[in-house]
């Protein structure tokens, strides 16, 4: 990684070459994929915006890729809203964890290139997809549950709601205007019949107050959950209010980044039982079992991968519209 600019700045550059990075890259298809557990990221022609909270300091951080995905640079801008001279590195940090950078995708390609079909098909097509994961814990988690029932295009709009009603404002040198996630605290003194009105997010409202509540008063210790094993993870998500096996799965896999999770929604239900169980009536639940055992630490990738198959090969378009997926974004 190489830096350009000036510390004591708010504006600075740096790059990302495929040096530092496992294997292939396809900043694109990774940021479009509609798989995260956080707001989709701004997209303008080949650019791609982001803005983070850096322990007290917003950045926004605009991303482009060039080159080709074996042999490429990221390019990296950088703009602050105060001065700090660790945001570099903080920002280094976060965006191999975000994109998945140290992931081995040519492990992943070697482990299921011959005996695993179809999935070993889509990975000409996709190569350098990458499963991206989230930043801060609380946000994941409200946005997984934001994402229950529902399409990705319609919980990243109540989720920017939720930013612009109840998240703090940021302003950048550059005069453009972002909002942060809200506090835990914030949402914890809402009330769901609020949050209805404000956001359009529904039944999810009074999870959303209620989760809040449970990590404001101490009841509920993200960072601990993510130190636990898949299954005890699992165990104590799905006591909680508006959480089900798939939002569980969701958080555990873009949130905390455990990969051998597998959310299985309705189109990841119907893709693996058509591919692998000849179309047979089979639940959920079994398909996300399925998932984990067949693929065990590559679930994750491996239900992200089927879904760009399905889509591209035109069996979601005949068994209605993709578009409408949630949340596995």
């Amino acid at each position: 990684m190489r830096l350009a600019g000036s510390f004591a700045s708010l504006e600075y550059s740096f790059h990302v070459s495929s040096a530092d990075v496992v294997g292939p890259l396809n900043l694109e298809e990774t940021v479009l994929s509609a798989q995260t557990s956080e707001p989709e990221w701004l997209r303008l022609d080949a650019l791609f915006t982001d803005v983070e909270d850096f322990d007290g300091t917003p950045v926004k951080c605009t991303l482009s890729q060039m080159g080709n995905v074996d042999q490429f640079a990221l390019n990296v801008r950088v703009l602050s809203a105060t001065p700090n001279t660790q945001i570099v590195d903080k920002l280094r940090l976060h965006l191999i964890w975000v994109l998945g950078l140290k992931d081995n995708l040519p492990l992943f390609y070697q482990t299921f290139a011959d005996q695993e079909k179809p999935l070993s098909s889509t990975f000409s097509q996709l190569r350098g997809l990458r499963l991206m994961r989230g930043s801060n814990l609380y946000e994941s988690l409200i946005c997984s549950i934001l994402s229950q029932n529902n399409s990705a295009r319609l919980w990243n709009r109540t989720a920017r709601l939720l930013m612009m009603y109840y998240g703090p404002r940021v302003e950048f040198p550059d005069r453009t205007v972002s909002f942060l996630f809200p506090k835990t605290e914030v949402l914890a003194k809402v009330t769901p019949h609020e949050l209805r009105l404000k956001t359009f997010m529904g039944y999810r409202a009074k999870p959303v107050v209620e989760v809040s509540r449970l990590i404001a008063r101490g009841q509920l210790r993200l960072d601990e959950l993510a130190e636990c094993s898949y299954e005890e993870a699992v165990e104590i998500l799905l006591d909680l209010p508006g959480v089900g096996p798939k939002v569980a799965d969701c958080f555990l896999l873009y949130g905390v980044g455990k990969l051998e999770a597998a959310p299985v929604d309705v189109w990841i239900h119907r893709i693996v039982s058509k591919l692998y169980f000849r179309r047979k009536k089979v639940s959920r639940l079994k398909t996300a079992r399925f998932l984990r055992v067949r693929f065990e630490e590559w679930a994750g990738y491996a239900q992200l991968y089927l879904f760009d198959y399905a889509r591209r090969t035109g069996f979601l378009r005949a068994a209605g519209d993709g578009s409408s997926r949630s949340t596995q974004r």
